[in-house]
């Protein structure tokens, strides 16, 4: 199955119950046990509960295929928020997302160095994922959570260049490694975060790791920590998360149908790059499995089905990203046009000059945003390229597995 933005915030919201100390705790939430989140069924494969050391709560799922079977193909990593009635919670709240408040004293509030935000929390939840990681090495691991959850979840997709799909969660980048860094920029729509416009906590940190996706909610004059609410987000029939319809909010919109292209595309060449692994693994000779499962029409319905997911999200990327830069010409347009209008005195190179004295000129609302969708197309085509590499190259290694394997040339033959 697809997991979908409902079924992500369904479990963000959800983790927070494994607290003791949460007013909705729920002791029913136990490894191995069954639940539905957001209208699909999964399973807990573990949990990890620390009130009583750092505060960190956090669990692993793994969705029902259609037949009921537990499929850990695919595995979701989850961190719950702030319970603001845990001190641990607004410890790392201050000391590890802010740099404020290294613990040691609880009644001065002081800079912490970088090391010391690493502690508790942060590292909990890495280590986490690395137990996961390793009890399930086969899997397409993703993150989420809501808030700090978010934060946490943020950090250990960029770490491990996993999927991540979050709520309201403030940005991670300044701790990120060199590594994690890099693969940011080089993976966009890897990392989703949504924020709510007016949630002044989720959006702390700014968006280096550009995992934004800051949507006007029209929510008119409430209670400010309302916006931080993770049930104020709606989703379609397909569970998909709705952006509403206004102005500012068509940026919003054109990131996620950008995010949710290159999301696709990423994990269909990730998963080629698990069967050219796989499919290169025995060296020079064939196991017993690789002999009942590789025969020449499934190898063929492999490389060809991922091929055409591939190709399909390419050019899906490539046309959202052309469509950007016509939609970015034309809003350029329309706001001279307005300009004009409201300041019918001046001749037009008048008013591009009082334009540009604002910072409002062609190079920042045109040639910038378009040379990135740009590089954004030219990164589409050259992933499609690599998968033409992959996938010559895992024919040609079982072409030259079955030449050497007179068993299972037989086999294929007959």
């Amino acid at each position: 199955m697809t997991i979908t933005d409902k079924n992500y915030n369904s479990i963000s919201n959800r983790v927070y119950r494994i607290d003791p100390n949460h007013p909705e705790y729920n002791a029913d939430l136990k490894e191995g046990s069954f639940r539905n989140f957001g209208g699909a069924e999964f399973k807990i494969l573990k949990l990890k509960e620390n009130s009583k050391t750092d505060g960190m709560q956090a669990m692993a799922l793994a969705p029902l295929d259609e037949k009921g079977n537990v499929d850990t193909s695919q595995v979701v990593i989850s961190y719950a928020g702030t319970n603001k009635s845990d001190f641990k919670d607004i410890e790392t709240d201050l000391r590890t997302i802010i740099g404020l408040f290294d613990g040691s004293d609880n009644r001065v509030v002081s800079l912490v160095t970088r090391q010391a935000r690493f502690l508790g929390q942060l590292t909990s939840a890495t280590e986490f994922a690395k137990e996961v990681k390793n009890e399930y090495k086969d899997a397409e691991i993703s993150t989420t959570g809501h808030s700090l959850g978010q934060y946490l979840a943020l950090y250990v997709a960029a770490e491990n260049q996993w999927k991540n799909v979050g709520f309201n969660g403030p940005d991670p980048y300044e701790l990120l490694s060199p590594e994690a860094k890099k693969w940011v920029k080089e993976n966009p729509g890897m990392l989703t975060n949504y924020r709510n416009r007016g949630d002044f906590i989720g959006n702390l940190m700014g968006d280096g790791t550009e995992a934004e996706i800051k949507v006007s909610m029209e929510m008119g004059l409430i209670n400010p920590f309302d916006y931080h609410g993770l049930d104020v987000w709606r989703f379609d029939k397909q569970g998909n998360l709705i952006i509403p319809e206004n102005d500012y909010n068509t940026k919003a919109s054109i990131q996620q149908e950008k995010n949710k292209a290159m999301n696709d595309f990423s994990s269909h060449l990730g998963t080629l790059k698990k069967w050219r692994e796989k499919f290169t693994a025995s060296g020079g000779s064939l196991s017993a499995n690789e002999r009942i499962y590789l025969n020449h029409s499934q190898t063929k319905a492999v490389v060809e089905t991922m091929g055409r997911k591939i190709k399909n999200a390419m050019e899906e990327v490539i046309r959202i990203n052309q469509s950007s830069i016509e939609r970015i010409e034309m809003n350029w347009a329309e706001e001279v046009r307005r300009a004009e209008h409201a300041a019918p005195s001046l001749d037009a190179w008048e008013v591009k000059e009082t334009l540009a004295s604002v910072g409002v000129t062609w190079e920042t609302h045109v040639m910038t945003p378009k040379e990135k969708c740009q590089q954004r197309i030219q990164k589409a085509r050259r992933k499609g390229e690599r998968y033409d590499e992959l996938a010559k190259e895992i024919k040609n290694k079982i072409n030259d597995l079955v030449a050497r394997d007179q068993e299972l040339a037989n086999q294929l033959k007959g």
